[in-house]
């Protein structure tokens, strides 16, 4: 398959931004209200695209593969909130409105095939069964203190949240090769 002309990427760039705007703001859209917003011909858009639910995934699959690549590894918790930050209205309408459900539970379901296949190298199946719950639980975590985080208008910077993060966890270094922390990195970005 050939490389795709300019235009044609950023037509459907602009369908895909303007859908992420629609997801967050309007999720019942119709194709007619992207359309308008898009200033995209019903032709552009099925040229591209089935349906709207068709269009949907590819938006939802974007946005996952680039989340995900800020986490390949390991669970670096200041790249997961500096992707959440620059989604920022689109992560508040999934995780505090309840919008596109379908995104959130397609990440939830990556992160865990991920997690997974980081602890396979376990033979000890009660210390994978220990890690997989602690993995649950600071993950649990971390989601529920961005969904506040962004509630509030992300009233903290992105290294004081990770800060607080840390705090509530009270987090010790010793021991980690045998908890469900040694799957996450907790240092900054900006650490050096």
């Amino acid at each position: 398959m050939g490389k795709e002309d300019a235009r044609i990427l950023r037509t459907k760039k602009l369908i895909e931004e303007t859908t992420i705007g629609l997801l967050t703001t309007q999720p019942e859209f119709s194709i007619t209200t992207l359309l308008g917003r898009a200033q995209v011909t019903r032709g552009t858009f099925y040229k591209y695209y089935r349906n709207k639910e068709h269009l949907i995934s590819e938006v939802n699959n974007s946005l996952l593969v680039a989340f995900m690549a800020q986490i390949q590894g390991q669970f670096h918790l200041a790249k997961m909130i500096a992707a959440v930050s620059d989604r920022a209205a689109f992560y508040n309408a999934v995780l505090n409105l309840h919008h596109d459900s379908i995104y959130f539970t397609t990440l939830m379901s990556r992160m865990r095939t991920q997690m997974q296949t980081q602890l396979s190298v376990i033979t000890d199946d009660e210390l994978r069964r220990r890690q997989i719950f602690q993995w649950e639980i600071v993950t649990g975590g971390f989601w529920a203190l961005i969904a506040k985080w962004l509630v509030e208008n992300m009233n903290l910077a992105q290294t004081e949240l990770l800060a607080e993060f840390v705090e509530i966890l009270r987090i010790n270094t010793t021991g980690w090769a045998q908890t469900g922390l040694a799957l996450f990195n907790f240092e900054r970005l900006d650490k050096k």
